[in-house]
């Protein structure tokens, strides 16, 4: 059975909460948006079940790495049936509290399940695009002179 529009609406806004509650600096939200042994796979490693995912995101916020910072995220795809769907979509992180620039861009990969609490993400896979990476070295090399 192909997903209907309220399932692909409710997946969507799954992971448009999840980034209003990364934004908020919100721990609990952004990592109850998981099923418990999901799975967060990004540049900064790979974090499996809530402790590993709590872990991750509390030393991210502490070290500063979301302050000012607001996610944008577009062009989704969600495609699946039955309990099981795959999500992409591009997301863009913005510096909103300094004079606003683009933080960095990338592409979010997710696997999702239907729960009895409703969709939550089995795997989250973000690529940051290599322009950030990129921006960041050039700036080094200018320092180092």
């Amino acid at each position: 059975m192909a997903l209907s529009v309220e399932d692909k609406t409710a997946i969507i806004e799954l992971s448009n909460s999840q980034m209003r509650a990364l934004d908020n600096h919100d721990v609990e939200g952004w990592v109850g948006a998981w099923v418990p042994d999901g799975k967060f796979v990004s540049t900064y490693g790979t974090f499996t079940g809530v402790a590993e995912r709590t872990e991750f995101i509390r030393g991210h916020i502490a070290a500063g790495k979301e302050d000012g910072a607001r996610h944008l995220l577009t062009n989704y795809v969600v495609d699946g049936d039955g309990d099981t769907a795959t999500v992409t979509c591009i997301v863009t992180k913005l510096q909103v509290e300094a004079p606003p620039f683009i933080i960095a861009t990338g592409l979010y990969q997710d696997v999702v399940v239907r729960t009895a609490e409703g969709w939550r993400f089995a795997s989250r896979q973000l690529d940051i695009d290599r322009g950030v990476f990129a921006r960041a070295e050039a700036a080094a090399a200018v320092s180092r002179g």
